[in-house]
């Protein structure tokens, strides 16, 4: 049944991504970009670049995820999502025009960043599918994160604060 109420734009384009798409985890973030015309290239960057979204009029939208051995593969996937987040959420922005994005570890965190933080977290982590894999691995929970980190391709601490978010508690891994 499809769902009618959402809590923002960004839980609308996750939701309709998830729907259109057929998805399943860990999320093909190439799959979505190219269902949204996005070129998507990786180019080691300075170490401060995390991604950039740029959008001229007449071009296809381009999306360069700095894959320099510093940024683990998760934590560029997560950018990528919150690219792709800038290309929706800022499809209201004067359409057609110029739109320019650069992430970085000191990005001002405003509304539109928080809302991409926000898409990324729902695409690759969908409240529905957290919480069954969350209830599969109840026989396991001092793992139970590091499991479901590996199955949707999302670093541990980005899983642990999309529980806490749903209000599941996350038990810490005894250190041996």
């Amino acid at each position: 049944m499809a769902r009618l109420h959402f809590q923002d734009e960004a839980e609308l384009y996750a939701y309709k991504a998830w729907e259109s798409i057929g998805l399943e985890p860990p999320v093909d973030l190439g799959v979505v970009a190219k269902r949204l015309g996005i070129d998507v290239h990786e180019r080691e960057f300075v170490e401060e670049i995390d991604g950039v979204y740029l959008r001229l009029p007449g071009a296809p939208p381009v999306i360069a995820i700095n894959n320099s051995y510093i940024k683990p593969p998760a934590r560029r996937r997560f950018t990528l999502a919150h690219e792709i987040g800038h290309h929706l959420l800022g499809s209201r922005i004067s359409p057609g025009s110029r739109l320019f994005f650069l992430d970085t570890n000191d990005t001002r965190r405003t509304t539109m960043e928080r809302a991409c933080d926000r898409f990324a977290a729902l695409l690759l982590m969908p409240e529905s599918l957290i919480r069954l894999h969350y209830d599969q691995l109840a026989y396991n929970p001092g793992c139970r994160v590091d499991i479901m980190a590996e199955r949707f391709g999302v670093s541990a601490w980005a899983l642990r604060r999309r529980l806490k978010e749903l209000d599941l508690p996350v038990r810490m891994r005894r250190r041996a």
